[in-house]
């Protein structure tokens, strides 16, 4: 069995292997990881954007007023695994909230702009509450976490921002983020990876859509804490998070490699500079016109197009070439 590892675009035979490349790299990870400003509907986790039934916020939180003349958006959800391997846990936002109370903007497509502008900062309060995944329309059991954006009704200064919250259409929030503290979880009995199991076998049992994922969860990221960076955002498609796609893009730059079938982003690697790129796992050509479908006519997953043969035969040679 193959393991392809995300962060390090490589595949590995074994996974005390994997573990050893993600353990000897975890560092280099979590800092691009810190460095990057990530927008939660990219990674899946978008949440439907109507204003939750305050009544049942209220009996959970604590120093927060309640009232309709209020939209209470849940902006970011804790405890779902996205597709970057990354968990949010709950009280990741609690530092943004006094960091970045009355500074942080409501509005759309994350475009900080002035005619994107749902809310102003100053009308903006942001508070958290543990609310059930199926009040923010998850299909999951038990309890979240969310980062609320709580507004006045007649603050919203985005008259096609408010018809949306008003008519209950699909529409999601997204934060804008940045991650400050992370912790690496690992289910590996290596001697040397006890933290990192420890922390594994302490946040395994918080994932609520463990389900949504084919193979066995080997590895994660806890994120720990998380600043609110500027705004959060009204957006009308976010991802699937066990794939990270967007719902409505087609994966038109996705290939196979025929040699060891790992299926890979064409645009992720670096090309050649002669129109193919070299395989993340097996390091064998692979082109862009070699979809995820079998080669027209050949019927066959595992080999090139019919008549090819001597076209990769001279490529190969072409590369033993400029690399003499």
């Amino acid at each position: 069995m193959k393991y392809f590892c995300k962060e390090l675009n490589r595949t590995f035979t074994s996974k005390p292997e994997m573990f050893k490349a993600l353990r000897d790299n975890k560092d280099i990870i979590i800092a691009e990881k810190k460095a990057s400003i990530l927008k939660s509907c990219k990674k899946g986790l978008g949440i439907t954007a109507k204003s939750l039934d305050y009544s049942k916020l209220s009996t959970q939180t604590k120093g927060i007023t309640f009232d309709d003349n209020y939209y209470y958006i849940a902006v970011n959800s804790t405890r779902i695994l996205d597709a970057h391997s990354d968990l949010h846990i709950d009280g990741l936002w609690n530092k943004t909230i006094t960091d970045r109370q009355g500074k942080n903007y409501l509005v759309a497509d994350h475009r900080l702009e002035l005619l994107a502008t749902i809310a102003r900062k100053e009308h903006v309060q942001m508070f958290t509450a543990i609310v059930p995944f199926s009040l923010i329309g998850k299909p999951y059991d038990g309890d979240t976490e969310v980062l609320i954006y709580k507004v006045r009704k007649d603050k919203i200064i985005n008259v096609e921002a408010k018809a949306w919250l008003d008519s209950g259409d699909a529409i999601e929030a997204s934060v804008r983020m940045q991650y400050v503290d992370i912790v690496f979880a690992l289910d590996s009995e290596e001697k040397e990876d006890v933290k990192y199991k420890d922390n594994y076998d302490e946040l395994i049992k918080l994932i609520a859509n463990k389900d949504d994922f084919e193979n066995d969860i080997l590895y994660f990221w806890g994120i720990k804490q998380a600043k609110n960076v500027f705004e959060s955002s009204l957006v009308l498609f976010g991802s699937n998070h066990a794939t990270g796609q967007l719902d409505n893009e087609s994966k038109s730059n996705d290939v196979i490699c025929q040699q060891c079938s790992n299926e890979f982003d064409y645009l992720s690697v670096k090309e050649s500079g002669m129109g193919y790129v070299e395989c993340p796992g097996c390091k064998a050509i692979v082109t862009q016109q070699m979809k995820h479908q079998p080669p027209e006519g050949t019927g066959k997953d595992n080999e090139p197009p019919e008549g090819t043969q001597k076209t990769w035969n001279e490529l190969l040679n072409e590369t033993n070439f400029l690399n003499s």
